[in-house]
């Protein structure tokens, strides 16, 4: 039998039918050749997260059984974005020692705990497993929750917009996993109108997908009406996949004389996509206002994202650049210094 050396190996050769999902910045699908070009080190990881990649792999054997499996491994990547090969090879080294050559073998509590406690597991957070769930459920034709139908019927407004209560975050996660289950002109009016609670849940799914153009200019509409910061930010978030109201908002922002932390940290965790050759230069003369841990996280953290890299290093090389950006990356180079003598 031919060595083991990749997850996709092991449960392809186990039988197994598998999907991998990207759960580092947004949570969608992972095309099957892009994942194996990950396994393989020819391609970076296209959206890493404080150093790693943060993957959800669903797989099931048909011809066994009905039940589900899932994964949720946070893979260290070096500083090209590759994954780290050794990382992966010690989960996998533990799966095959724990399972040996069925993923879906049934597991003493011993086996169990030693396969939970180890580095390469993490439990994504409540918003992105709601969301985890809802893709999970539509790839496999089964229906959504029990939540989804009161999501509906409240966004399409068939009820007071006061009377959220009985919401549940997974249904909203289920209308994202679902575009097609609600009228777009639906969907806008109900962002224009309802009140922050729902909006909330609603903002935090929906910046994970696409949005049609009457939700976008909706959530543009707000985010420009509002006063209070959290909702502000809410509906900046929202924008994510709403590329035209994105930029309009980012360019906005990146003219004013200095922003806060939090909307800095939100342009960089959830717009960062609008962050190009002419905004890039922007942004971190904005975040140089903020030496020290903030600058060196974020830009960390923007210069491994394969579509960004180029944008990030273009700025720190430009003879133009301001003495706060020149003392930023002074602190910024003496930190990775410090770091490699520890």
């Amino acid at each position: 039998m031919e060595a083991i050396t990749t997850l996709s190996q092991f449960l392809t050769q186990a039988g197994t039918q598998f999907q991998v999902y990207d759960l580092g910045r947004r949570v969608r699908p992972l095309d099957p050749i892009l994942f194996a070009q990950l396994e393989a080190g020819t391609q970076p990881y296209p959206t890493p997260r404080s150093g790693f990649a943060w993957l959800g792999i669903l797989f099931w054997n048909a011809q066994a059984s009905a039940q589900h499996y899932v994964w949720f491994l946070k893979l260290p990547l070096d500083e090209r974005g590759l994954l780290n090969p050794a990382a992966r090879n010690q989960f996998l080294q533990m799966v095959m020692e724990a399972l040996g050559q069925d993923p879906a073998a049934p597991l003493s509590e011993e086996q169990e705990e030693r396969l939970a406690n180890n580095p390469f597991t993490f439990t994504p957070g409540q918003e992105k497993m709601a969301l985890f769930n809802a893709l999970v459920r539509k790839h496999l034709a089964q229906p959504a929750s029990v939540y989804f139908e009161p999501v509906q019927q409240y966004l399409s407004g068939q009820q007071s917009w006061s009377d959220w209560q009985q919401l549940g975050l997974q249904g909203f996660a289920d209308l994202v996993a679902r575009p097609g289950s609600l009228d777009p002109e639906h969907l806008a009016e109900a962002i224009t109108a309802m009140p922050f609670e729902p909006l909330s849940a609603l903002a935090s799914v929906i910046e994970h997908g696409p949005l049609a153009p009457q939700a976008g200019q909706a959530w543009y509409r707000r985010w420009e009406a509002c006063q209070d910061a959290h909702e502000k930010q809410l509906c900046l978030r929202a924008m994510a996949g709403a590329a035209d109201e994105r930029d309009k908002a980012l360019d906005q922002l990146l003219a004013q004389p200095a922003l806060d932390q939090e909307t800095l940290i939100v342009i960089a965790a959830r717009l960062w996509e609008g962050l190009d050759q002419n905004r890039m230069p922007l942004y971190l003369e904005q975040l140089a206002r903020y030496p020290g841990a903030l600058f060196n996280q974020i830009y960390s953290d923007l210069v491994a994202i394969p579509g960004q890299r180029a944008w990030v290093l273009m700025t720190l090389r430009a003879p133009q650049r301001s003495e706060a950006l020149n003392t930023a990356i002074s602190g910024l180079v003496q930190s990775i210094k410090g770091a490699r003598r520890d």
